[in-house]
């Protein structure tokens, strides 16, 4: 490993190491507030019933569930960390406007920090890097367009009703309602947090010996790509003619030349692929700067 390398490794380290500590402590200050602000200990009190204290031990796992995924790498923690962080903003944002103390104002304020910096590309690629097997550089791939908005919003508003419809009608209308509730909206959501994290097992991986694209929205396969068969990677041109890898998504997209044509096994549509011979194909990572940076940085070839 170069020392140009070998310094922008460490670089990304720190920086990695300190993004995901800031987005842990913001989570911190939002469990103090919420503990010590009367938004939800209050609950915990003698003469609140027995379904309420039931509701507030269920909303403390989740809490700790959220933390515990912050503080460990891989898809499922990133999945389970944008799902309760922007859960945790939306339960403030109603306990300020109803209760209006200064603690719920702050704690307010740090879980939209932390919403801003989980939905942050960086911050998915250092979950992703935190669970990557030795030289390896994991990036996110971007959703299709049609994804994005038809399925991501809609599956998270699905994860997180599905975890509440319990507890809120165990709350208002009693055990047997609550567990209905429950039984109906804990699969859902289940179902739903599990097309998330789907959504957050498609990367692009840089390993020792090249390239990796691990997508099953587009490959039925991991489609390794060695270092001597690629000819070029760079920003695709308008006019490409490219095989489309990256399911139209949204915002730039690279273009990768291969050095002969090999044979990949595209998805053409729900549980079917084809073999296509492919020469030069489509891409879209979330970071696609820091894409071409690595890639220059590991001996690859930009266009």
């Amino acid at each position: 490993m170069s020392s140009d390398r070998r310094a922008a490794e460490q670089i990304w380290s720190r920086n990695a190491l300190l993004l995901r500590f800031l987005v842990a402590g913001a989570w911190l200050v939002v469990g103090v507030a919420a503990l010590f602000g009367d938004l939800i200990h209050p609950a915990l009190r003698p003469d609140i019933s027995a379904a309420q204290t039931t509701v507030i031990v269920a909303l403390w796992l989740g809490y700790a569930m959220v933390l515990a995924a912050l503080g460990v790498g891989g898809a499922r923690a990133l999945a389970i960390s944008r799902i309760g962080v922007c859960a945790g903003a939306t339960q403030l944002a109603a306990a300020a406007v109803s209760v209006g103390t200064a603690a719920s104002w702050v704690g307010l304020g740090a879980g939209l920090v932390g919403v801003v910096l989980v939905l942050l590309p960086a911050y998915a690629q250092c979950q992703l890097d935190a669970a990557s097997y030795g030289d390896e550089r994991r990036f996110l791939l971007r959703p299709p367009a049609v994804v994005l908005f038809a399925l991501v919003v809609p599956m998270w508003i699905v994860a997180v009703t599905g975890l509440a419809a319990g507890p809120l009608l165990l709350t208002e209308s009693g055990w047997l309602a609550g567990s209905v509730g429950a039984g109906v909206g804990l699969p859902l959501s289940a179902f739903a947090a599990h097309v998330l994290y789907q959504l957050a097992r498609r990367w692009l991986v840089f390993v020792p010996n090249g390239l990796v694209v691990h997508d099953h929205l587009a490959v039925a396969e991991p489609m390794p790509l060695g270092r001597r068969g690629i000819d070029s990677l760079g920003p695709a041109p308008a006019d490409t003619t490219a095989t489309d890898l990256s399911a139209q998504a949204l915002g730039m997209a690279l273009e990768i030349r291969l050095a002969q044509p090999v044979k990949v096994a595209v998805v053409v549509g729900r549980g079917r692929s084809e073999q296509q011979s492919v020469d030069t194909l489509l891409v879209s990572p979330s970071r696609p700067a820091a894409v071409l940076a690595t890639a220059q940085r590991r001996g690859l070839k930009l266009a």
